[in-house]
C-alpha cells in the first residue's frame, strides 16, 4: 500500500494570485473603457459627455478611473437599505453625482476595510463625500428596501 502524498497548499500564494488576477482584470476594464472613448472624435465624446450630464474633461477622466470606479457606492446603499435602481429611475442626476464623487474619492481604502469590518457604524460620514445626500435619501420611502 503506498503512502498517502499530501499535497501543501499556500493560502497566501492563492491569495496574491487572486489579488494579482483581480489587478490585472481590472486594468484592463479601464483600458477598454479608454479605448472605446479615445476611438470616438470630440463631437461624439461632447455628445456622450452631455448624454450622462457630464463635461467632455468630466468623462475622459471617468473612464480612466474605470467601470468598478463607483463600486463601493453600490455597496454603501445596500448597507443602507437604499434602493440605487430606484434612485437612477427617479433621479438620474443625484445618482451620477453621488457616482462621480464616489469615483473620486480618497478614502476608497479605509471605505472598502468599513463596509466589510463595520458596515453600520457611523464613522463613514465623516470621510465619505457623499454623506449627506446617502443621509437625506431615506426620506424618500420609494428608495428604501424593507
Amino acid at each position: 500500500m503506498l503512502a498517502p502524498n499530501p499535497v501543501k497548499t499556500y493560502p497566501a500564494f492563492h491569495s496574491f494570485v487572486a489579488a494579482l488576477r483581480d489587478w490585472m482584470r481590472q486594468r484592463r476594464l479601464i483600458r477598454q473603457s479608454q479605448q472605446r472613448l479615445f476611438a470616438c472624435d470630440n463631437d461624439e465624446i461632447g455628445r456622450i459627455a452631455h448624454d450622462v450630464g457630464l463635461s467632455s474633461q468630466e468623462l475622459r477622466h471617468m473612464a480612466a478611473l474605470g467601470p468598478d470606479a463607483a463600486k463601493l457606492l453600490f455597496e454603501r446603499m445596500a448597507a443602507l437599505h437604499l434602493d440605487a435602481e430606484a434612485l437612477t429611475e427617479r433621479a438620474p442626476s443625484t445618482m451620477r453625482d453621488l457616482q462621480r464623487l464616489c469615483s473620486n474619492c480618497v478614502a476608497k481604502k479605509r471605505c472598502q476595510r468599513d463596509l466589510v469590518l463595520t458596515p453600520n457604524d457611523a464613522d463613514w460620514r465623516q470621510y465619505c463625500p457623499n454623506a449627506d445626500t446617502l443621509d437625506a435619501l431615506p426620506s424618500e420611502p420609494a428608495l428604501v428596501h424593507q
